[in-house]
């Protein structure tokens, strides 16, 4: 399963997260982590309740993010899948680049261009996120893009 389907049905293409409170924690800590090494509680908190913006999640039986991040266990399980997808779908990126040189056709391993159902979805998510979320200038104009 490539890295784009893999997250599509974690998801769901209804936007709703498929996983445990814990695994949602997990998840917006990762987020948060490529984002920023060295994130903030702070910063966490506003990665899991913009994260919420875009996407349904049942935090049952935490009353918010909040408490789930204060008084919830990270369950890595499913970040773990999803980190060895990236680094998957970078090495696949990486070995084309090496072979056919930088501009190589990278096929459904570019999100950016790619027509499968994943990539769609997944430049939709990040198009939404870009409404609560402030990019850098250069990936706004890539969002604009979009």
């Amino acid at each position: 399963m490539g890295f784009l389907s893999f997250i599509s049905k974690i998801l769901g293409f209804g936007r709703r997260f498929n996983g445990t409170p814990e695994q949602y924690l997990a998840m917006v800590q990762y987020m948060a982590k490529k984002n920023n090494p060295d994130y903030t509680a702070e910063e966490l908190l506003q990665w899991g309740e913009v994260m919420q913006k875009v996407m349904k999640v049942n935090l049952n039986p935490y009353r918010d993010f909040r408490d789930l991040a204060e008084n919830g266990t990270s369950d890595y399980s499913m970040v773990e899948k999803v980190d060895d997808k990236v680094k998957e779908m970078e090495q696949r990126r990486d070995l084309k680049q090496a072979i056919y040189g930088q501009n190589a056709d990278l096929g459904d391993d570019d999100v950016m261009k790619s027509e499968e159902d994943g990539a769609v979805f997944a430049r939709k998510m990040v198009k939404d996120l870009s409404q609560h979320v402030r990019f850098s200038d250069e990936e706004e104009r890539k969002l604009d893009e979009l």
